[in-house]
């Protein structure tokens, strides 16, 4: 009797665990494959921004010598030409939306305050491509 009632009760408590080990797993494996997918999206998404800001270096490069000087950027400030050529550009590679424009203008005019600082400090400051991209 006491046998039977130990195999009874173990079978129950295999029924209950078994189950409970593979919805674990499955729940883990879940679990990284979200995470896969936001550091792609993440990556993806950095990708994009780096497109955006190259192409932005390249016009705002008027004079084409591979750096940014403090009149250049002042003048793509305050040229819709340059703009709207950048956003023509970008929405035709598909990398970029409205918003995404105007976002990249208050980060040049940032930019452009920055460097103003530094150069009225007494330092001339042209920024490169790399320096441009951070």
């Amino acid at each position: 009797f006491f046998y039977a009632g130990f195999i009874f009760v173990a079978g129950l408590s295999l029924i209950s665990v078994v189950p409970a080990i593979f919805i674990e797993l499955h729940m883990t494996a879940q679990k990284i494959d979200e995470e896969n997918a936001r550091k792609d999206e993440l990556e993806e998404k950095r990708k994009k921004i780096e497109q955006m800001v190259e192409q932005m270096f390249s016009l705002v490069d008027a004079d084409h010598s591979g750096s940014v000087s403090i009149e250049e950027m002042s003048q793509a400030l305050g040229d819709t030409a340059v703009l709207k050529s950048l956003q023509k550009q970008l929405k035709k590679m598909g990398v970029a939306e409205e918003n995404d424009v105007a976002n990249f203008k208050l980060g040049l005019y940032e930019l452009w305050e920055d460097t103003k600082l530094k150069d009225e400090e007494g330092m001339h400051v042209e920024l490169d491509k790399s320096e441009f991209i951070e």
